[in-house]
């Protein structure tokens, strides 16, 4: 399934992508530097498939000093995250450094994941300023 199939991302400069972001209730007055949302939904079944990828990159962002964040979102939201699972993550000055799935491919498994690159891309100083959205794997559109 793709990511983003109605290209909400498509062309987004990355300022606008934060403040849209923040247009989410749970994260509008949320303190969003050098931090990790993690996007999930009670209704997809591709959550399971993260798990394991979603707490392997925990460890690594806690242990870097990012705080990490978990929002639910209902199906029905109107929002700049496309699909679920779904993953943020901002620099220091709430930079985005990424917004974009954990990976691709069908099992979206570790081993074809983006998040791990830019963890540590950012911690050699280096901004990516990525936002992944024409991918295929197991998301759940919302």
């Amino acid at each position: 399934m793709p990511f983003d199939p109605n290209m909400r991302l498509s062309g987004q400069d990355s300022r606008a992508v934060i403040k849209q972001v923040r247009e989410i209730a749970a994260l509008n007055k949320v303190n969003l530097s050098k931090t990790i949302v993690h996007f999930t939904s009670n209704e997809c079944s591709c959550t399971q498939y993260s798990d394991a990828h979603k707490q392997a990159i925990d460890k690594q962002a806690k242990s870097d000093g990012f705080t990490v964040i978990n929002i639910n979102l209902p199906s029905d939201l109107l929002t700049i995250i496309p699909s679920t699972p779904a993953i943020l993550i901002t620099g220091v000055v709430e930079e985005l450094l990424y917004l974009g799935p954990y990976s691709a491919g069908l099992a979206c498994s570790e081993s074809n994941g983006y998040v791990e690159a830019v963890l540590q891309n950012y911690a050699q100083g280096y901004n990516s300023d990525l936002v992944i959205s024409d991918v295929k794997g197991c998301y759940c559109n919302i």
